[in-house]
């Protein structure tokens, strides 16, 4: 259970709108990625319960409450507007206390865009290979990619770095600060010109999906959002992202709570470069408070193996005044 938890934590999103038209512009407009701007204010956030099982023979076999995820939408006056998702297990909650985690925010200013995601790594060639190229000691190693992209050229900054604290999605904050900073040693840079109509990223593609399948159910007479792709950037890579199917549900509970009208969405991300294909689903409201909001979210790689997750406002993702701590700096500097 622990090795199939580290391998398949989810990358799911959600809801609004925005369709992304990559605009022509030149080398020169791209920014300096290691002083971001601070991300425009909240405009909403739900809060998710993530479970995990695995089916060894006909039965599912797990656990109902290993982690959370939070999605964040964010609007500025300005006409900024992005999004975040952020997931894991809790190591006070997960079996053997798996601390695997990761965060992604996508932000949209006009032509340009910014990203940063980054995810905890825990396998042993994950420090060895952090070891090997910042050149100092320690446990725990966070991978870390930030992209700009201008119109339609797109640049991606690698960096890795090795930590001496054991760092949980409570200390995301810590963590930002840290990666923000400049790298301790050259990072690896991906460049490239994106096709005509890609997204700035994953979470803008998938909220564009959604609210197209979501506009279409809810036209009288009904429509279903039919079989279609969009494209997204990744570590300046244009993914695919395709609408496998979907379908009305009227009454539903989820979680221990009943939706009324929701649209169910089946999708699949393509990575052209392993040739690749990942599967999740989203069930998201069409009318009042959950309109374009997933309230459930289903990543199912393999027969065998399911994590979900439901709307849970009870999950925290700020550690308490009282349990913070002052953990040791990283030794972020080559020897």
């Amino acid at each position: 259970m622990r090795r199939i938890l580290r391998r398949h934590i989810p990358a799911i999103l959600l809801a609004a709108a925005g369709l992304f038209a990559a605009l022509p512009a030149e080398p020169s407009d791209l920014i300096d990625l290691s002083s971001p701007p601070e991300p425009p204010p909240i405009f909403k956030e739900y809060r998710y319960r993530m479970s995990a099982a695995i089916r060894p023979l006909l039965f599912w076999i797990g656990d109902g409450d290993v982690g959370g995820a939070r999605i964040v939408w964010r609007r500025g006056e300005d006409g900024r507007r992005g999004y975040e998702f952020l997931l894991g297990s809790d190591p006070d909650r997960a079996p053997r206390r798996i601390n695997r985690w990761g965060f992604v925010r996508e932000e949209l200013n006009g032509r340009r865009a910014t990203q940063i995601g980054l995810m905890r790594k825990t396998d042993e060639e994950s420090v060895e290979e952090a070891r090997a190229k910042v050149g100092y000691e320690g446990e725990y190693v966070f991978k870390v990619i930030q992209t700009e992209v201008a119109g339609s050229e797109a640049r991606a900054e690698n960096t890795v770095w090795l930590v001496r604290d054991d760092y949980t999605y409570y200390d995301l904050g810590e963590v930002l600060s840290l990666v923000t900073k400049p790298p301790p040693s050259p990072p690896s840079v991906n460049e490239a010109s994106l096709p005509p109509g890609t997204h700035p990223g994953f979470l803008f593609a998938v909220a564009d999906i959604v609210d197209r399948a979501v506009t279409a159910a809810t036209r009288d007479p009904r429509e279903l959002l039919g079989k279609t792709t969009t494209r997204f950037n990744f570590n300046a890579v244009a993914y695919e992202l395709r609408v496998r199917k979907t379908k009305w549900e009227e009454s539903k509970e989820y979680g221990g709570r009943r939706y009324e009208n929701l649209v169910r969405i089946d999708l699949e991300s393509y990575n052209p470069t392993l040739d690749t294909t990942e599967r999740f689903t989203l069930v998201c409201g069409t009318e009042g408070e959950w309109r374009g909001v997933p309230v459930y979210v289903k990543y199912q790689p393999k027969w065998w193996f399911k994590a979900e997750g439901v709307i849970d406002d009870s999950q925290v993702f700020e550690r308490p005044a009282s349990a913070s701590t002052q953990p040791e700096g990283p030794t972020a500097r080559p020897n």
